[in-house]
């Protein structure tokens, strides 16, 4: 099993485990934008299908995990109707889904910065374990947007009601 696109790359290491790489070509950091998200995707579908994965890792080829969202791109969201904006918003949480109810384990290594869409993936797999550099947060709350993608549901389950 291999796929190889411009943001996220897959292979299938030894014991049945997929290692699923974001290292988005071109930049500096790694940022969930629409080319992204297609070729998540697609490689989720690839993970999925093949009979031969035990586990998953997630990991990142930049100095940081996942940044979020590109914030640039939103312009455009927003201007869509209401229910366009919706519906690419549940595109994006079932998407996220997939990860989260595959029925082997799934871990995330975070190393740098695990911010907004890249935190609330995090979330979706089984295991995270973090670099002693790694920061993780939801800094679109201080744009006035919520982490949509599943995240503020994943996090309570995580830490538990007494720290929400």
């Amino acid at each position: 099993m291999r796929f190889e696109g411009q943001s996220i790359q897959c292979s299938m290491l030894d014991g049945g485990i997929v290692e699923l790489r974001f290292d988005l070509q071109g930049d500096s950091i790694n940022k969930f934008n629409k080319a992204t998200l297609t070729e998540l995707g697609e490689a989720l579908a690839l993970i999925k299908a093949d009979p031969g994965v035990k586990g998953l890792l997630v990991t990142s080829g930049k100095d940081c995990f996942i940044v979020g969202a590109d914030v640039t791109e939103f312009v455009d969201y927003f201007k869509n109707p209401e229910d366009q904006l919706v519906a690419w918003i549940l595109d994006v949480h079932k998407l996220f889904s997939t990860v989260e109810d595959f029925d082997f384990p799934t871990v995330t290594a975070i190393n740098g910065f695990a911010l907004g869409g890249g935190l609330e993936f995090a979330l979706t797999t089984s295991y995270r374990v973090l670099s002693s550099s790694a920061k993780i947060g939801f800094p679109e709350t201080k744009l006035g947007i919520f982490p949509g993608w599943g995240g503020t549901v994943r996090l309570s389950r995580e830490i538990g009601r007494a720290h929400v």
